[in-house]
């Protein structure tokens, strides 16, 4: 009885599950808020190794936006100025929706809502579903940021030099905080705290609530890549060639290697490893406690591309064109998809496929 009781505890609490757990979504830029590039473990995607092409829809402009999957729908912004939604299982398009600029933000669907922002220099809210518009938010200059999405608030970064919280239901500003250059980073969100780089290379650590400074640590170059934060850690790298790792309790960067290439891959962080690319082709496994290298894999192109983790393996792009799925533990290579362009975005994990946007205007299914 007291098993049977447990059984019943837990089946309830699975049905349960709210719908950002379901194994298809991948609904923000490098999967969840902390920009870690993975999901936890009651959301593992597809399992098996991508390798084949399952389907290709092609766009009228370059894509540099990296798509969102979210109840069965692939989200995603295009140079010509449109937001499409594709079906995810065949990849016809469902809706669209045209904002005044090019769109390299990439989406983030959270409570019922799709946000995204333009070159037009706005942030939109969008019925995920139909593609119509529910308010818009006018910045003063263009939107490369992809928002992130906690407790009630869109944060993002804008060219202006600002970083902004607008409230989810209203649009509404709730805070704005002024650096001196561009915002294009994506910001990361944890534990009440708002983590975002600008092109001055200095990383904020900025109050979720009233946008206050807590610390900032200047680097050696511009900062575009998004951070990720993991185990009290922020991760990020920079265009000195450089990734860093700031301990969050003592406000400070504790170790950083040096890869001698622009890194504009944001890192994955899983089992204890970070993991990224860099322009001279490097993709790099360090220890996250202290920076030591783990193992590196030379692809043959630059790697602008961030890497996901699927069903244990690491799944990044190239700028020859390369989906490539490597081994987390020794980075041996495990697979490779040819896909025809440039990949400067960050693959999806869904629940079947694995969705890669192309910079020649094409958005793939590789299964």
């Amino acid at each position: 009885m007291r098993y049977r009781k447990m059984f019943l505890i837990i089946l309830a609490a699975l049905i349960t599950l709210p719908s950002s757990l379901h194994a298809e979504d991948w609904p923000v830029f490098r999967a969840n808020p902390e920009r870690t590039g993975a999901l936890g473990e009651l959301r593992q995607p597809m399992n098996g190794i991508a390798k084949s092409i399952g389907w290709t829809a092609y766009f009228d402009d370059e894509i540099q936006s990296s798509p969102a999957i979210y109840n069965s729908k692939v989200y995603f912004g295009c140079n010509s100025g449109a937001v499409y939604a594709l079906n995810e299982a065949d990849g016809s398009v469902l809706w669209t929706f045209s904002t005044g600029n090019w769109v390299a933000s990439s989406p983030a669907i959270k409570e019922g809502k799709l946000f995204i922002g333009s070159y037009d220099s706005k942030m939109y809210c969008l019925n995920p579903d139909t593609g119509e518009m529910i308010w818009q938010f006018t910045t003063h200059n263009g939107i490369h940021s992809s928002p992130a999405v906690a407790d009630g608030t869109v944060y993002f970064g804008s060219n202006d030099g600002y970083v902004y919280a607008v409230n989810i239901k209203t649009g509404w500003q709730k805070w704005r905080f002024q650096t001196k250059r561009a915002v294009m980073c994506s910001p990361v969100v944890a534990d009440g705290v708002v983590y975002v780089g600008n092109n001055e290379g200095i990383m904020y650590a900025l109050d979720a609530a009233n946008g206050k400074l807590k610390w900032r640590s200047v680097v050696g170059g511009v900062i575009t890549a998004s951070p990720a934060v993991a185990d009290g850690h922020v991760y990020f790298g920079s265009q000195d060639g450089k990734l860093y790792c700031a301990r969050i309790k003592h406000q400070a960067v504790i170790w950083q290697y040096d890869t001698g290439s622009q890194v504009e891959s944001s890192p994955l962080v899983t089992d204890g490893k970070v993991i990224f690319g860099n322009l001279d082709g490097d993709i790099t496994a360090l220890n996250s406690l202290n920076g030591s290298k783990i193992w590196t894999y030379k692809a043959e192109q630059s790697v602008f591309s961030s890497p996901a983790l699927q069903n244990g393996n690491i799944v990044i792009g190239t700028n020859g064109g390369t989906l490539l799925t490597l081994d987390a533990k020794t980075g041996r290579e495990l697979a490779r998809t040819e896909l025809g362009g440039d990949i400067m975005t960050a693959p999806a994990i869904g629940h079947d496929s694995v969705i890669v946007t192309i910079l020649d205007g094409a958005a793939v299914s590789v299964k």
